[in-house]
């Protein structure tokens, strides 16, 4: 990796994986809408390696809306039906939860007709209507069951798509010959080539993760929550424990990925108004082990087992491979000592907000039976009050977005119904 400790090529790959895991038509309708939007920005010759990586990824995302809207895996019928539903959640996911909130609009209005276009204002009509074009084609040229007419783009020119649009698509297959790559693997390997050559600051990398793993736990408000708490934990605890700058970045991405996992764990266990029973406890433990699934051989082996190790045991009780004290690192230590503060400080579907002396008993028990580690734990004790209120503040703000997303939403849909056609 260099002096990079997670390379955009990296981001691109863990995107990939946690989207191929929850559901595999959205990646690669996600994937080769991405990919045609690429070339068709590329043949238009007006952008960056940079820029090009960046629509291409926000192409990948296009549909992370339905993430919000009950998706149970008929892309077709997403696609005819209710589009304005996750247009709006995957414009609000984009504005408010990633770095690249300007290019939002994009995605808000990839389903509205071109000819409708007089009646918006964004500076990013050229790519919206690109974007529009790529999706639509993938739809038409994969997917069964579409009621597309085979003159459907024909008819459509200056009705749904514009002219240039159309016309760019067409230079892109003469130049590039695109449309042989999608029959084979060769279209990913070049997206993996465009991903390996650019370099997005450690802000966007940071901002691009934050936005998958907080659209993917979106479905759960608890879950959003806890992710970001543990971050937040561990983070505050690895400064105070006075790791290096170097294993603080590794802390961050481990603790915000650790329960990427639960992307293919049900609702109906992740919001169980109870305690799980034995055999949703079995499914849900089976998160971690997908957690290294998704991140292993694409990021830094200790970012990864920092995410995979958080409910292990000094003493050889925990899971998923029952390891003890000496296979578990201060950092890996760290993030599980601030999982269980998280679960602890944080409010349960059954269960509230434990008061700070029960949480730091059961802190110094579990230390005391050899289960965590003494002295991160005496370091919580000895500055509790602190990283509490360190959390409270980023806890505040992550709920004002929701807050702000849920009522975008309402606001946004009601302005959309008047573009039913």
């Amino acid at each position: 990796m260099g002096t990079e400790l997670v390379s955009t090529l990296s981001i691109y790959n863990v995107i990939r994986r946690a989207l191929g895991c929850m559901d595999s038509k959205l990646l690669l309708h996600g994937e080769i809408t991405g990919y045609i939007f690429y070339n068709m920005l590329k043949a238009d010759g007006n952008y960056t390696d940079t820029e090009l990586a960046e629509y291409t990824l926000i192409g990948m995302l296009h549909d992370i809306g339905l993430l919000k809207t009950g998706y149970k895996g008929d892309i077709v019928n997403c696609e005819i039906t209710n589009v304005w539903a996750h247009s709006i959640y995957g414009y609000l996911f984009l504005k408010y939860l990633s770095p690249v909130d300007d290019m939002a609009e994009i995605v808000l209005y990839h389903h509205l007709p071109y000819q409708l276009y007089p009646h918006i204002k964004s500076r990013r009509l050229k790519e919206t209507d690109f974007l529009a074009l790529a999706d639509k084609m993938d739809v038409f040229m994969r997917m069964e069951g579409h009621g597309m007419e085979k003159d459907y783009f024909a008819r459509q020119v200056n009705v749904r798509f514009s002219s240039r649009a159309m016309e760019t698509f067409q230079a892109a297959q003469a130049k590039f010959n695109f449309m042989e790559k999608m029959k084979t693997d060769a279209y990913q390997q070049e997206l993996g080539s465009l991903f390996g050559r650019v370099h997005l600051s450690e802000k966007k990398k940071k901002g691009f993760l934050e936005m998958l793993v907080y659209a993917i736990d979106f479905r759960s408000q608890q879950t959003v929550i806890h992710t970001m708490s543990t971050k937040t934990f561990a983070l505050s605890i690895g400064r105070l424990v006075g790791v290096s700058k170097e294993e603080l970045q590794m802390l961050y991405y481990g603790a915000l990925l650790h329960d990427i996992g639960k992307i293919v764990i049900p609702l109906s266990i992740l919001e169980a108004p109870r305690r799980l029973t034995d055999e949703e406890m079995r499914i849900m433990r089976a998160h971690v082990v997908i957690t290294d699934k998704i991140l292993r051989g694409v990021l830094d082996d200790q970012i990864v087992n920092i995410a995979s190790k958080h409910h292990e045991k000094l003493d050889g009780t925990g899971y998923p491979l029952g390891l003890a004290a000496a296979d578990l690192s201060q950092l890996e230590r760290i993030a599980a000592v601030a999982d269980i503060l998280s679960a602890l400080y944080g409010k349960r579907s059954y269960k509230d907000s434990f008061s700070a002396d029960k949480i730091q008993g059961i802190l110094v028990t579990d230390a005391a039976k050899g289960k965590i580690c003494r002295r991160v734990v005496q370091v919580v004790i000895d500055n509790f009050d602190v990283i509490i209120r360190d959390y409270e503040k980023e806890r505040n703000e992550t709920m004002e977005r929701y807050m702000e997303i849920n009522e975008q939403y309402e606001n946004i849909y009601e302005r959309f119904k008047g573009f039913d056609m």
